[in-house]
């Protein structure tokens, strides 16, 4: 079944929010094994849109719109599709009454004008997932048409509740889709695609997506086919031959996200964490405490930004400070002892760098930063000279260290 998304909003086609909405329903399409074959973005109550509209219902077994279905002026969708399909616009009253439930539970004086929320074309179906915002979906001629909210929460929880079930069941699809994620990092792109083919000619059928998602490379495998058990094994035998090609490279089997892998293999192996940072701003904390459980161990963390901090919290010596400066392997193996004696954790690990754009010298330019890891058997520290603005060189910092890290609990250093 091949559909297309119509996205509309005026923040949109100015850059000032960045879409998601598309982003989302095309990968959680494509996971289900429907296809796009067109998306569009069109501005509030654009004239182009009856156009598109038209265009999309003769040629797409469905279509998808998000946006315009709110209570102002510039929410035009509704009454434009009912327009260009010649449809009678019509208040649902049991969706009037629950806008007006709705509204009041969130303590909204009642304006008429949230009535608008409640009109839709003659003959469709409310989708309803609970909240104030609701969509509805229409079957005009051999096109079913799904009208969906621009704001991402609601349009997410309307399209898994009301939008791709109805899909999976229209499709009837036979047989069986199954995908494996995987993220890699330390690889670059071209590296990675001759992995990719050099292990494509040996599993004829599995269809593999490649996607960069800074820093990383994101990777897809897709396999269609009667048994699910015969394609779960032979996606296994995929997976461990794109990690023969990658080596460590391949964060894991499953594409979970780096810090989950990391904090994995802590539980895994009994060992717990403690991590200072500096120009990383507590990017490194904030990703592994993303994690549930993260407190099983990570003990805590440290942002010590000022020579200060780094003196009064991890009783980095002033005079390795004052020597060595700030941004040195010195200083930033006497942070990851001092974040680990603070703590008490079998692991410290510390960054310490210039992010930029100033703080530069020819000696110590913009995105030199190293890393400490501080264990019982000792101190290691690494250097590393980041490209970029000061956004990428943290991305960067706390990519690496975590990464850097991950490979040492793979390898049973610690």
């Amino acid at each position: 079944m091949i559909g297309e998304i119509i996205l509309t909003g005026n923040e949109l086609m100015t850059g000032q929010v960045t879409e998601v909405n598309a982003r989302y329903a095309g990968r959680r399409l494509h996971e289900s094994g429907l296809r796009l074959q067109c998306i569009t973005i069109l501005g509030d109550g654009a004239p182009l849109f009856g156009e598109v509209l038209h265009r999309a219902v003769g040629r797409s077994g469905f279509v998808i719109i998000t946006g315009g279905l709110g209570p102002t002026d510039d929410d035009m969708t509704v009454a434009q599709a009912a327009e260009v399909l010649n449809l009678k616009l019509v208040q649902d009253e049991a969706m009037l009454a629950r806008l007006r439930q709705r509204l009041a539970q969130r303590g909204f004086v009642w304006d008429p004008r949230y009535g608008k929320m409640a009109l839709m074309p003659a003959g469709a179906t409310i989708l309803d997932a609970g909240r104030a915002a609701c969509g509805f979906s229409l079957k005009y001629q051999n096109t079913w048409l799904f009208f969906l909210p621009g704001v991402p929460r609601e349009m997410r929880l309307l399209f898994e509740s009301g939008v791709l079930p109805v899909l999976l069941d229209l499709a009837g699809a036979t047989g069986h889709l199954v995908q494996r994620s995987l993220r890699l990092f330390g690889k670059m792109e071209v590296e990675v695609q001759q992995a990719v083919h050099a292990v494509e000619k040996d599993f004829e059928g599995i269809e593999v997506g490649f996607y960069p998602n800074f820093p990383e490379i994101h990777l897809t495998l897709t396999a269609r086919g009667p048994e699910r058990a015969t394609l779960e094994q032979r996606l296994n035998q995929c997976v461990a031959a794109l990690a023969r090609q990658v080596g460590e490279a391949l964060l894991g089997p499953d594409g979970s996200p780096l810090e989950e892998v990391v904090g994995r293999k802590l539980r895994q192996q009994g060992k717990t964490l403690a991590v200072a940072e500096s120009c990383s701003g507590g990017l490194i904390c904030h990703r592994i405490t993303d994690i549930s459980g993260a407190s099983d161990y990570f003990i805590g963390g440290a942002v010590t930004y000022s020579n200060r901090a780094k003196m009064d919290l991890l009783a980095v010596p002033a005079d390795i400070l004052e020597r060595q400066g700030a941004v040195s392997p010195e200083t930033a193996a006497a942070m990851a002892q001092g974040v680990r004696d603070l703590f008490h954790t079998d692991i410290g690990l510390a960054v310490t760098g210039i992010a930029g754009p100033t703080g530069g010298t020819p000696e110590k330019p913009v995105g030199l930063v190293f890393m400490g890891l501080a264990t019982s058997t000792g101190v290691e520290t690494r250097r590393h000279q980041f490209p970029g603005d000061r956004e990428l060189v943290k991305a960067l910092t706390a990519e690496t260290a975590l990464d850097w890290l991950r490979r040492k609990l793979m390898a049973g250093t610690y």
